[in-house]
């Protein structure tokens, strides 16, 4: 087994100096990080709470498409067309012949086999 030691005394004696360039280095650059950690920085407290809510539906394009929805269903509550108001009437007072009509007419019973 090889004893290490008088390679770490030699190590020992030979204690090499920096020079004064390059302290001189060193020193600069404490500087210049100190200072930087110096200055205070904002912290980027990024979208708040309706940002992230319009993140999360989809951004603008979504909300304007949600809101003409609005409006045009705003508007035929108060005041819809006559074709849906009488669409509208004969579905809910049950007064329509759509019973007459077969929907399975030209199909069989292919449509009910799985």
């Amino acid at each position: 087994m090889i004893d290490l030691e008088p390679f770490f005394e030699a190590g020992r004696k030979d204690v090499a100096e920096p020079s004064t360039a390059l302290m001189d280095r060193i020193m600069a650059d404490i500087d210049l990080v100190a200072t930087d950690r110096e200055t205070e920085k904002v912290p980027n407290p990024g979208p708040g709470l309706w940002g992230r809510i319009l993140d999360g539906i989809g951004g603008w394009p979504t909300l304007s498409g949600m809101a003409t929805a609005g409006v045009v269903g705003i508007v035929f509550g108060i005041s819809p067309p006559e074709a849906m108001s009488d669409f509208t009437t004969t579905v809910l007072t049950g007064t329509s012949d759509f019973y007459l009509v077969d929907p399975y007419d030209g199909f069989g019973f292919d449509s009910f086999e799985g």
